[in-house]
């Protein structure tokens, strides 16, 4: 049985222009590398995938490509052209939407098709803005772009794919927004997440998080990020895509560059890898406060920071210190309040119910500007026992429980 497979590229860059015109717009491009295979697609690069969506990764030797390379030994032949490793395709369905934000101009995507390939664009109200189509092209070992251009003072709302069920990819999306059609602010949370306890002479990994969940673009952003150079040897940094890199280091002091992020939750990572120094002594915080500056399309500079790691040097076991959760209860109300997260970082709440019984959840909230997280739960119908409460911040990873009770009523 033949398998096939779709790919889609993430480069975010800006448009090389004129500097008027670069200030009115901004093209994003995905990838896709860089995720496991199988996984689901939802928002991602500023796009909203709807059902189906999947990536795929050549790595997994699940699939027939890359023509004309040597294809995995499960009976398949060769066919289809890739870029990289990482890929997009609609599982179980010829058939695929795509939501873009506010704004799109153009949407175009590198293709490689056994059958005719449709597009189609779609404007806000519903109606059909242009429409293209990709006659097949493999066993050629190369893509070929597609492009659809929104009609003067319209923007493209919706991109559908259709075709025949697994016999298309594509690759190397782009997109081109028109930041002049109602400028929208980003909101960036900056998170770091690191192993609790440091031992001397080990390598020590930090990761160091950026998420867009605005509905405006980021231009470009800086991170500074200090670190203690009397504990800690810096060996080096992996970004988890192309466009972001560490453009300076000093003693003590890491800065970062992440290039443009698409709205609606695009995010970047770099990890980045220390020593810890073999007199490095006992008890010694290592966790510093890094620092943001960032362009978007109403603001010239603005600035923000992340959370301070809770990492020490010491001798004990890793990921250890959960963080205490302050939780009262008035009648059949309970409050809860914790601190310490990365401002705006999404956090997970749950609580788990006495004897093993699965998790609840409660919500997903984001940290307020100062890194707190804090509400109110219902125990109206919570079953009489013993309970905990868990916060769990997405970005910085961090844990924070508080126990309660519930007392059967009289």
């Amino acid at each position: 049985m033949r398998r096939y497979l779709a790919i889609v590229l993430i480069v975010w860059s800006l448009l090389s222009v004129s500097a008027a015109a670069a200030q009115a717009q901004r093209t994003f491009t995905l990838d896709f590398e860089g995720f496991p295979d199988n996984q689901s697609i939802d928002a991602y690069g500023g796009l909203v995938f709807q059902l189906g969506w999947r990536f795929g990764d050549l790595r997994s030797g699940r699939y027939n490509a890359p023509f004309p390379e040597s294809c995995p030994d499960f009976g398949g032949t060769c066919a289809f052209a890739v870029n990289g490793n990482g890929f997009a395709r609609v599982s179980g369905a010829g058939t695929g939407e795509i939501a873009l934000p506010e704004g799109v101009m153009s949407f175009s995507a590198a293709v490689s098709t056994s059958d005719p390939l449709t597009f189609t664009a779609f404007a806000a109200g519903g109606s059909v803005l242009g429409t293209a189509v990709v006659e097949p092209n493999t066993f050629t070992g190369q893509l070929d772009r597609v492009t659809l251009t929104a009609p003067p003072n319209q923007t493209i709302a919706t991109i559908e794919v259709s075709g025949t069920r697994d016999t298309w990819l594509i690759d190397d999306v782009q997109y081109t927004v028109d930041l002049a059609r109602g400028a929208r602010p980003a909101r960036l949370a900056l998170a770091q997440r690191v192993d609790d306890v440091a031992r001397p002479g080990e390598v020590l990994a930090l990761d160091v998080v950026l998420e867009n969940y605005g509905r405006g673009p980021v231009f470009d952003a800086t991170i500074e990020l200090p670190f203690d150079a009397h504990t800690l040897i810096l060996l080096d940094a992996t970004p988890s895509r192309a466009g972001v890199w560490v453009s300076e280091v000093q003693p003590g002091l890491i800065t970062i560059r992440t290039g443009p992020l698409a709205a609606n939750r695009d995010l970047v990572r770099m990890t980045i890898r220390f020593r810890v120094r073999d007199d490095a002594p006992n008890g010694v915080a290592i966790g510093r406060l890094a620092r943001l500056a960032y362009r978007d399309g109403v603001t010239e500079m603005g600035r923000g920071q992340s959370n301070v790691p809770r990492a020490t040097i010491g001798l004990g076991p890793e990921l250890t210190y959960w963080r205490a959760l302050e939780v009262t209860i008035v009648g059949q109300t309970l409050s809860y309040d914790a601190e310490g997260f990365a401002p705006g970082e999404p956090v997970g709440i749950w609580y788990n119910p006495p004897d093993g019984a699965p998790p609840v959840t409660v919500t997903t909230v984001r940290a307020d500007g100062d890194g707190r997280v804090s509400g109110t739960l219902s125990l109206r119908d919570v079953p009489a026992g013993t309970y905990t409460l868990v916060l769990y911040s997405h970005h910085s990873q961090q844990t924070f429980v508080g126990g309660f009770a519930v007392v059967a009523s009289q």
